[in-house]
């Protein structure tokens, strides 16, 4: 029988992050978090049924020591050998750090479909809009709610 639950990944949860990072606006920076044994994960959780929403809420902002760091994003899928990846959704920061509560079009993350299985990897990508900034990962944040499958 196949268990499903659900969880909000955040910085601490990922094996790399893009911490004491300078930014280069031609240079996407990675964020790793690799899928534990016997599970199988998908970014994203619920769906709109009957009228009522209970997708997950995604937020992402990146700073150095003293100001947010704007810039595009991409999560995506990456296959353990890190040859194959598939971009699952990717948009602006500056859409998805308004609220950590409150659901609009531009923040809601329902389950996508086929996911990551054990030892593959969920990956957060960032172009930075400006250059020659220290991100500083104790002063970025994140939210990503996915979905958890075990056998």
């Amino acid at each position: 029988m196949v268990q499903r639950w659900t969880k909000t990944l955040t910085f601490a949860n990922f094996g790399t992050t893009f911490d004491g990072k300078v930014t280069d606006v031609n240079t996407w920076l990675v964020a790793k978090y690799k899928v534990p044994a016997q599970q199988a994960v998908r970014v994203g959780t619920g769906q709109i049924q009957n009228g009522v929403d209970d997708r997950g809420i995604f937020f992402l902002k990146c700073a150095d020591a003293t100001a947010d760091v704007e810039g595009q994003f991409r999560i995506t899928y990456m296959d353990a050998n890190e040859l194959s990846k598939k971009v699952v959704k990717e948009g602006y920061t500056s859409t998805v750090h308004t609220s950590k509560s409150v659901r609009d079009a531009a923040n809601v993350l329902p389950e996508t479909g086929p996911g990551v299985r054990q030892d593959s990897y969920v990956v957060i990508e960032f172009l930075p809009a400006e250059g020659a900034k220290t991100l500083d990962i104790d002063k970025c944040d994140l939210q990503l709610p996915v979905t958890i499958f075990t056998a």
